[in-house]
């Protein structure tokens, strides 16, 4: 391989290093470049790739349509129809910006899936050092595994800690727990033991029952705890009607 497509590979490590805090910007190991031109400044270390660009690193894969980059900056962009992945992390956007090795940026349809958690936005920014996404733009969603779906203005991330923090007209969904939610903000710890924290305007619906108030947290054990003017309806489940026969044999 020529130096021409060695140096390409500074794009692809930022880019396939995404959610992956053990993956390091640095020269990779075994990797291929293909497209169907490819350019290189020796002096300036500025790169060009254009036409069905594909980026091989140690088993992660990009591509895109473009791809221009400096290798001296560490800094680049890939632009049309950008898909890469490595392990557990996929990433759709159609653009994909390296600041430099560590502060990264989704833009376009963004879709960050990693665990089986897709976080989606107009734009993700994500710092590498710190496993850190945050959302720009008007909205931004959360989708979990098993298909519930928290939308938000913005989400922040920390995937190091796996909590989410959800601010500005929250709603959850959830058809396997048969559960719609919203609040002014939510907390979400996202591990097995974890439950999502509601904060202002707090409500929860759940096969017909409702609970509210000032905070609100739900348990993955169906259990909710209020706080701060609880509101609760509950709606007690129809009992099949006795039948006056069957009285009778139970009075006889």
């Amino acid at each position: 391989m020529n130096y021409k497509k060695k140096v390409v590979l500074a794009v692809a490590a930022a880019v396939l290093s995404l959610g992956l805090a053990t993956t390091a910007w640095a020269a990779p190991g075994n990797f291929s470049v293909q497209a169907d031109e490819l350019e290189y400044n020796l002096q300036t270390g500025e790169g060009e790739a254009k036409g069905h660009v594909v980026l091989l690193q140690d088993g992660g894969k990009a591509t895109s349509d473009y791809a221009k980059f400096n290798s001296k900056t560490k800094s680049g962009v890939l632009t049309g129809n950008v898909v890469a992945d490595r392990g557990d992390a996929h990433i759709v956007c159609n653009e994909f910006i390296a600041h430099d090795e560590n502060n990264m940026s989704a833009v376009g349809g963004a879709v960050i899936t990693k665990e089986g958690k897709s976080l989606s936005a107009d734009r993700v920014n994500y710092y590498k050092a710190r496993e850190y996404a945050e959302t720009v733009g008007s909205w931004a969603r959360l989708t979990d595994v098993d298909g519930s779906v928290l939308n938000a203005a913005k989400i922040d991330y920390d995937m190091a800690k796996g909590v989410a923090n959800a601010y500005g007209g929250v709603t959850i969904n959830s058809d396997a727990r048969n559960l719609t939610a919203s609040a002014d903000s939510a907390v979400y710890k996202t591990d097995n033991n974890g439950y999502v924290e509601l904060i202002g305007n707090a409500k929860a619906t759940q096969n017909g029952n409702s609970v509210a108030g000032d905070k609100l947290r739900l348990t993955n054990a169906n259990v909710a705890i209020a706080d701060g003017n609880v509101d609760v309806i509950y709606i007690p489940e129809k009992q099949p009607a006795v039948k006056e026969q069957d009285v009778e044999q139970a009075s006889a």
